[in-house]
């Protein structure tokens, strides 16, 4: 059996200016039509990070019982200088919603801001045979390990924002959840923070959580 393609898994490179680079071809002549997320993921640049324990529901962000606190997010890690992360996917599924209004923000910054609090996760690759290891540092979900605790934060920009404006308990036949794909390369260049908000107005909601993403080296990554 031969192999079809030929895959450098080992960094992005690129070319300079007024080069063009060879079309990647099968051994029988069709072109290799391939997604930037699929060049990631084999090259072992895909993570995924989730709550604690599957099954287990976690409850909001306790100190976000009126509106979004900024210094207090619900899931969080830190992008570290030299390091770009490219965000993937949001899964957010609703165990529970008593209160009669539920917020959601995921957004990120240009400083890391984490001082402390949460419960320690630890970002996965996608591959199976976890040929790297993640870059992001101070991955923590709360608020069951303690609330999470940010400084200041630098500029904010926003991924996604919802507002659920419902009420059910578990297994309620109209239970809410949310699954946001981005397409586009959004980079993320560290030192930077992505937090992502949830928590209720009246009453704070429990979820489950899932958070996919890309991570390179900065330095393979051109501006201008």
């Amino acid at each position: 059996m031969t192999t079809l393609f030929e895959v450098r898994q080992d960094t992005l490179t690129t070319l300079g200016d007024g080069n063009t680079p060879p079309v990647p071809m099968a051994r029988m002549g069709f072109p290799a039509n391939i997604t930037k997320w699929d060049m990631f993921a084999l090259s072992g640049r895909m993570f995924n990070a989730k709550q604690t324990t599957i099954g287990t529901a976690l409850s909001g962000a306790t100190a976000d019982a009126a509106s979004i606190v900024l210094t207090v997010p619900w899931f969080r890690f830190t992008v570290p200088t030299g390091y770009t992360v490219f965000p993937r996917r949001l899964n957010l599924a609703y165990a529970a919603c008593a209160g009669t209004v539920s917020e959601i923000a995921w957004i990120y910054t240009n400083s890391d801001s984490y001082t402390s609090g949460g419960t320690a996760v630890t970002p996965v690759n996608w591959r199976s045979d976890n040929p790297r290891t993640t870059s992001v540092t101070n991955c923590y979900i709360g608020p069951s390990g303690g609330v999470i605790t940010e400084a200041a934060l630098g500029t904010v920009r926003a991924l996604y924002q919802d507002c659920v404006p419902a009420a059910f308990a578990a297994n309620a036949t109209d239970q809410y959840a949310l699954n946001v794909w981005i397409d586009d390369l959004v980079p993320v260049v560290g030192p930077a923070s992505v937090l992502l908000y949830f928590g209720g107005v009246t009453t704070t909601p429990t979820g489950y959580l899932s958070m996919d993403w890309a991570e390179v080296l900065t330095a393979n990554i051109k501006a201008g």
